[in-house]
């Protein structure tokens, strides 16, 4: 997900207009071991005279031992004057008969029969209610109503009965029954509609593809949708609000580029459909699988990058984030990380490399105005237990910016082959830090542990201070290098140093020099005194450098 106001991918608008209930304990142990749900059939009633709807959800899933008890998240009613929250009214099995259950601290406990260990087991849940959030009820800018799932980052629990963690992903269909006047859009391939006698109709999907539950919605509201074409086989849509079509199909156009860059640099795409919808919730962009929202206040109605940027970012969600998911959300990076630079990436290819340095630059500036605020903060956060503030810049601009030292770490052609290698494995899984680490230490033949452990695990990044002198008897530049970082973690790095003339044109450039001390001196050979000298010329390291006497 990303923000409204986009300048080169500064993803931020999520801090400032969402919040989020706290989770007690740790949230990596947040899942429910042994549970894995295979199958989602959700069925949801809509109303134009209520907030309130009906559900019936059934949900096919195994159990790894010979358990009797499961839980299903889904929050409960509550008794303050909102009147938010489900009402359960019934759960059955699959043959019919009634299963015994409890709704308490919003999970829904059922009682089930003894069964072998992995054999497959239904359920049926109908229940109804108001949700607080998860599925956003209100009117768009026009003033007309719409419905709109919003489910990160475990909030699909406000209106759907589900194990609302990343790491139990399963397939999913909708059946959505709403006024007439409405097109509903959901995960998935469109499997058709029907009307009714009462002036409402039937709308359904199917998601074959396992996705995790933050990115299964369902939208509805008066659409005109244009069908753009298809990539790869692909379909590509955009839904619009009508009063904002022409500009809107416009806005979205580029989206087959940018699904065609993805497919052709990172794999295949794992979806059935690709569809750009605007919509009214609470993110500038939502990457739900298949139908990503945008918020409607992004339709400008011409050609403009900061739009695109936001279109590349949610369709490399795509891959990174629903298809390879992080296993927990201390992993968010593997997500927004990526998602940040694999957009980036998108413009560099379409723009050209100032493009990417300017974005590098700006997100930049974002980890060191935030790291000033948060020294001790990492990308890898396992102790947050509240999930909002995970949605900070070492998740989205340094996850990425480690994505791009790797990528000169490594170079072009392994980094890809990594990247591709990575998607490939992971594709439809679930992964960690760890994983993607071994992926890319198995692809390029290198140890990356220390690379992995200090930009991801550990606080800050390095400052830098640096002068130079020239020793003419010698013919050498001498240049005197100190960390200045007062996290106390001292950074191994790659630096380079373009040498210049008077006029500021580069006439050499020292080779690699690692940097692994507090303190470290580099003698470099050169036949004559530069009269000025750039670090790290070509943006690949993140860092603050300050040069002694300027």
């Amino acid at each position: 997900m990303t923000q409204l106001q986009l300048k080169f991918c500064v993803l931020f608008l999520l801090l400032a207009t969402a919040s989020f209930a706290q989770l007690p304990g740790n949230t990596a142990r947040y899942t429910q071991p042994g549970v894995d749900v295979q199958h989602y059939a959700f069925s949801l009633t809509l109303s134009d005279s209520t907030n309130q709807i009906k559900g019936e959800t059934t949900i096919r899933f195994t159990r790894a031992d010979d358990r009797q008890t499961v839980w299903f998240d889904l929050i409960g009613g509550k008794s303050d004057s909102t009147g938010t929250g489900m009402q359960v009214r019934e759960v059955r099995l699959s043959d019919g008969k009634t299963a015994p259950f409890t709704h308490r601290n919003d999970r829904v406990f059922i009682n089930l029969p003894a069964a072998q260990p992995g054999q497959s087991t239904e359920v049926f849940i109908r229940y109804e209610g108001t949700p607080a959030r998860g599925l956003i009820i209100s009117r768009n800018k026009f003033g007309e109503r719409t419905f709109f799932g919003d489910n990160w980052p475990n909030n699909a629990r406000n209106y759907l009965p589900v194990v609302d963690h990343p790491s139990d992903k399963a397939t999913c269909a909708f059946s959505v029954n709403a006024p007439a006047s409405y097109r509903v859009i959901a995960n998935g391939k469109f499997v058709g509609e029907n009307n009714l006698s009462n002036g409402r109709k039937v709308t359904r999907w199917q998601e074959n593809t396992p996705i995790p539950t933050k990115v299964m919605v369902i939208g509805a509201a008066r659409f005109a949708v244009d069908e753009v074409g298809s990539v790869s086989g692909v379909p590509v849509q955009s839904w619009l609000y009508p009063k904002d079509s022409q500009k809107g199909f416009v806005d979205y156009r580029p989206a087959k580029e940018i699904l065609q860059y993805f497919i052709d640099k990172v794999g295949p795409y794992s979806y059935e459909k690709l569809a750009n919808v605007e919509s009214t919730t609470i993110f500038g962009g939502m990457e739900n699988a298949s139908c990503i929202f945008y918020n409607e206040k992004v339709i400008v109605g011409h050609k403009d990058s900061d739009v695109e940027a936001l279109l590349a970012h949610e369709i490399a969600h795509q891959w990174f984030g629903n298809s390879a998911t992080e296993a927990d959300w201390s992993q968010l990076w593997l997500s927004e990380g990526f998602a940040t630079y694999f957009s980036a990436l998108y413009l560099e290819h379409a723009y050209g490399k100032d493009t990417l340095n300017a974005v590098l630059n700006q997100n930049k500036g974002q980890i060191l105005r935030y790291t000033a605020l948060n020294p001790k903060s990492t990308i890898v956060d396992s102790t947050t237990t509240n999930l909002m503030d995970l949605l900070n810049p070492n998740s989205y601009q340094k996850g990425g910016w480690v994505l791009h030292m790797l990528r000169h770490e490594l170079g072009d052609d392994v980094f890809w082959k990594g990247i591709r290698a990575y998607y490939q494995k992971y594709r439809n899984a679930n992964a960690h830090t760890s994983d993607f680490q071994a992926v890319m230490e198995s692809v390029s033949g290198k140890k990356l542990e220390t690379f992995f452990r200090q930009w991801l695990y550990e606080p800050g990044y390095p400052e830098l201070v640096w002068g130079s002198s020239y020793d003419a008897a010698k013919k050498a530049l001498v240049i005197d290098v100190r960390q200045a970082q007062r996290t106390g973690v001292v950074f191994t790095l790659p630096l380079t140093f373009s040498l210049r003339d008077a006029r500021g044109r580069e006439i050499s450039r020292t080779a690699r020099l690692n940097l692994t001390n507090t303190n470290q001196t580099f003698t470099v050979p050169v036949s004559a005194q530069p009269a000025s000298i750039v670090i790290d010329p070509d943006n690949t390291v993140l860092m603050r450098a300050v040069q002694m006497g300027k």
